[in-house]
């Protein structure tokens, strides 16, 4: 079954209803009160992680999410092993339309490579500990007459595959839309939801400190 994002179902109400723009979207402001927390295990490349309660997940792009569109630095053989998505909205009156935190990995590459695909994302780049291993990290953001996306980008390099995390943060332009721009308060707890995913990785290939 497919599970519809946020971001879709704000798309459908615009498309349909032309006139809907400063309208209150029906749209729940945080987590049911029944979701749990799901854990996500990839047996052949040993990653496991927790999705919260309230994201949806799946393991196939183009049901919650659009990987190379949003992973721009990815190699056209990275494979989206897994992504989760916000399906609520803390912010409704703003431009916040959504957030994604994925997992792919390219198999068959290099060091160099898995490090300029971090190093592409044009923002200085450092490393950063997930799961008891270095990745390096890159900033990306992208836009038109505003900034549309927010891209922090993780890589490592293992045995012939190089490892990666998107953390995606998307808005929407509050031009004739009625919405509040999205403030850097705002924006920071967001992306604290997706760091505390990446907290939560675990390699099975690593001993437990």
């Amino acid at each position: 079954m497919r599970v519809i994002s946020f971001r879709e179902t704000l798309i459908g109400l615009v498309l349909l209803s032309p006139g809907l723009a400063g309208a209150q979207i029906a749209v729940p402001a945080e987590a049911p009160a029944g979701a749990k927390p799901v854990i996500f295990h990839d047996a052949k490349y040993g990653v496991r992680f927790v999705v919260p309660a309230g994201w949806s997940f799946d393991r196939k792009d183009h049901l919650v999410s659009t990987f190379h569109v949003d992973a721009r630095s990815a190699g056209p053989k990275a494979r989206m092993r897994g992504v989760a998505a916000m399906n609520f909205n803390p912010y409704p009156e703003s431009t916040f339309s959504g957030a994604w935190f994925y997992f792919s990995v390219q198999p068959h590459t290099n060091d160099g490579e898995c490090a300029r695909q971090a190093a592409h994302a044009r923002a200085a780049h450092d490393t950063e500990e997930i799961g008891g291993m270095d990745f390096r990290h890159g900033h990306e953001e992208r836009g038109g007459m505003c900034v549309e996306s927010r891209n922090d980008v993780y890589t490592a390099y293992h045995r012939g595959s190089c490892y990666r995390f998107d953390l995606d943060v998307r808005t929407f332009c509050a031009i004739s839309s009625g919405a509040r721009e999205v403030d850097e308060r705002q924006l920071e707890a967001i992306h604290m939801r997706l760091d505390g995913i990446l907290k939560t990785v675990v390699f099975d290939w690593r001993p437990a400190k």
